[in-house]
């Protein structure tokens, strides 16, 4: 016999206790305690719980906003394959409220990534007369509408990984992070989004990666640089690093 918890998500189960519940209380109320007030109190409990039993659990499914997400990847990819971009890309903190990706073209030139923040916002910019790429990742309008929290701390950091990909995207089991001198690494299990994109797992990370680094950025409020993303047991593992001496 298929138990009730199993056809009934969250909502509808909190709903309709409130249902069962506010029915016999409010007739008891009304019948033997000669009371209004509680008479009244089971009736709002009634119209509350089918009031709930309404709302869907999750208005957009997890798996449509998962797939929009995978799809927003096919302009920037090729956005990188139009301008053979090959360096690993730093994530600078929200301009507008969006975390842009810088890809430099000059191959070892990590130095402008940490001089970016001010460069001129288009697909082709100049830092220090080097030519480099701005992009928007996926990441930057996720994090935008997530919001996670933003102190400026390292401990931080997180935390809003796991509200951002776990609580809001939904896109990975789990994600932990570790602040190792000017090196911030972040360990993600079994991620549920996978990217086909070579050019942009090479220059951004894989998706749930890229994310990360949008996160990272708007939360320590500093450009950081995804120097490598490797495979782990379950999962993969990918290192940022932040710029020297930054305050």
């Amino acid at each position: 016999m298929v138990s009730l918890g199993r056809i009934l998500d969250r909502y509808q189960s909190v709903g309709l206790g409130l249902a069962v519940f506010g029915a016999p209380f409010a007739v008891y109320s009304f019948l033997v305690l000669l009371s209004v007030p509680l008479t009244a109190l089971g009736l709002a409990c009634v119209v509350l719980g089918v009031s709930i039993t309404m709302v869907p659990e999750s208005p957009v499914p997890s798996d449509t906003i998962r797939a929009m997400v995978e799809a927003s990847c096919v302009g920037v990819e090729a956005v990188l394959e139009e301008f053979n971009a090959r360096e690993r890309a730093a994530y600078l903190p929200p301009r507008d409220g969006r975390v842009v990706a810088y890809i430099p073209f000059k191959a070892g030139d990590y130095s402008s990534s940490w001089r970016a923040q001010d460069a001129p916002l288009r697909v082709v910019t100049e830092v220090g007369g080097e030519p480099a790429l701005m992009v928007f990742p996926p990441g930057s309008e996720i994090v935008r509408l997530a919001q996670p929290e933003r102190e400026g701390g390292e401990s931080d950091v997180e935390g809003a990984l796991e509200y951002v990909l776990v609580d809001f995207l939904e896109a990975v089991e789990s994600v932990k992070s570790l602040s190792v001198g000017e090196r911030v690494v972040v360990e993600i299990r079994k991620p549920r989004i996978v990217t086909e994109f070579p050019r942009f797992n090479a220059v951004l990370g894989s998706l749930p990666t890229s994310v990360s680094g949008c996160v990272v950025a708007h939360v320590l409020g500093k450009p950081v640089r995804l120097v490598e993303e490797h495979s782990i047991d379950g999962g993969v593992s990918a290192t940022f690093e932040v710029p020297p001496g930054s305050g």
